[in-house]
């Protein structure tokens, strides 16, 4: 299962909240597990259906990873739904009560005139750091006393819930087996200890137990994605190595570990390949570029063979397009020190003439 990197989730710790928390059991054992109890015992749990993964359309797409749910209310004859909006941020953000009220205004500028204002209850998943401040949007306003008592009755306000990942340790992690592997995650890699939820044995046995093996495998493809995607390709080596001495003490995942392990090094191998080849053929192309620039050039110097050697490989295919068109030393040089008027132009042409003849 590949975490998909949308133009709404510009990073990996977005995507995989995102992934794990749109599913209607793990946000609903989420929301259980951390709304004040006497708040989730308002909600009919049974009801919770998942409105929008992106509601915000425009500039505040950037500043969103944003999940919106709904639930009935508990013996409503209306049957009302409270809108929840579930918000991932990777570390705190002082402008988060900004954002939010923005969102929620344009959620009462998309409700009809005619009906009343949705409720929204604002959730914000903190992977790492503290928040350290008020979560109110009235502690923008920073008024002095009195006028901040005086004025407060007459202020726009609202307080949104926050879950803390550096407060909780593994037995606070609540919710679903699948659920709770994904904080768990979330928190190791917010605190720069990736690889450490493998050492969360409550988390692990737990969905070894009680996740059948195509859940199980699903979800333990999710993790490793993630954390791969995290920690960088050079790392890989370093999760096989922890996920194999993981598998001797949680048997349920050790097909499915081998089988990740497995992957994991022919991917890396396919990559070192493919890394190989690259080097391979630029080192072919400045080889050949050094001897026609040498045999054709008595000014080519040591220095301008180091200046080739330093060319992105737009520049190289700008000079080869120069030597083939025979011209004269001092636009070569000009090429190589990257002040030539038309050297930009001359790079891109070229690499567009090659592209469009590999496309033939």
């Amino acid at each position: 299962m590949r975490l998909k990197r949308s133009w709404r989730t510009p990073t990996p710790h977005d995507a995989y909240a995102k992934s794990v928390f749109r599913e209607l059991p793990e946000a609903r054992g989420f929301f259980r597990g951390y709304l004040p109890a006497k708040v989730a015992r308002l909600f009919d749990w049974s009801s919770l259906r998942l409105e929008s993964e992106s509601f915000v359309k425009d500039d505040l797409a950037r500043e969103f990873a944003d999940l919106l749910f709904s639930v009935r209310l508990v013996g409503d004859a209306l049957q009302r739904r409270i809108r929840l909006l579930f918000e991932h941020k990777r570390r705190p953000v002082a402008c988060t009560p900004r954002q939010l009220h923005r969102y929620i205004s344009r959620q009462f500028e998309a409700a009809p005139s005619d009906r009343p204002l949705p409720c929204i209850l604002t959730v914000v998943l903190l992977q790492s750091g503290h928040w350290g401040r008020s979560s109110s949007l009235s502690s923008e306003y920073e008024l002095p006393e009195p006028a901040g008592t005086v004025l407060a009755p007459y202020l726009l306000d609202f307080r949104m819930l926050m879950v803390e990942l550096s407060e909780l340790d593994e037995a606070d992690l609540g919710g679903t087996e699948a659920g709770r592997l994904g904080l768990a995650l979330l928190k190791t890699i917010g605190e720069g200890q990736p690889l450490r939820w493998l050492k969360f044995r409550a988390v692990l046995r737990d969905l070894c137990s009680h996740l059948p093996p195509e859940a199980l495998r699903r979800e333990l493809w999710r993790a490793i994605y993630y954390v791969t995607s995290a920690i960088g390709a050079e790392k890989e080596p370093e999760v096989r190595r922890a996920l194999s001495s993981a598998t001797a003490e949680f048997e349920p995942m050790k097909e499915t570990a081998m089988t990740l392990l497995e992957h994991l090094e022919k991917r890396g191998e396919r990559r070192g390949e493919r890394r190989g080849e690259r080097r391979g053929e630029r080192a072919g192309r400045l080889a050949t570029l050094l001897r026609l620039l040498s045999a054709g050039f008595p000014a080519f110097s040591e220095a301008d063979a180091a200046r080739v050697r330093e060319l992105t490989d737009a520049a190289l295919d700008g000079v080869t397009d120069a030597l083939a068109r025979r011209r004269p030393w001092r636009e070569i040089r000009a090429l190589l020190r990257g002040n030539h008027p038309n050297a930009s132009r001359g790079a891109e042409a070229c690499a567009a003439g090659a592209r469009s003849s590999r496309g033939r």
